[in-house]
């Protein structure tokens, strides 16, 4: 039986956060942009992935409990 602690501690474990820097000044983006990069072809049930960039920076976000 899964408890609701050890639940959390799997939302911890499997979710997380990127920080990209692109050095190139060619690939940089001018405008802010937000996608949402949920997996289509093999999702998971309770995953999620978020990102978003301005300039030379990209953050991409994402969350799961490792349910697959």
């Amino acid at each position: 039986m899964e408890t609701k602690s050890h639940r959390i501690i799997n939302w911890i474990r499997y979710s997380g956060v990127g920080v990209i820097f692109t050095l190139n000044p060619l690939h940089w983006k001018v405008l802010p942009w937000f996608r949402d990069e949920t997996n289509q072809e093999w999702p998971a049930p309770n995953e999620r992935t978020w990102a978003a960039g301005f300039l030379f920076l990209t953050i991409r976000v994402w969350i799961d409990d490792g349910s697959w």
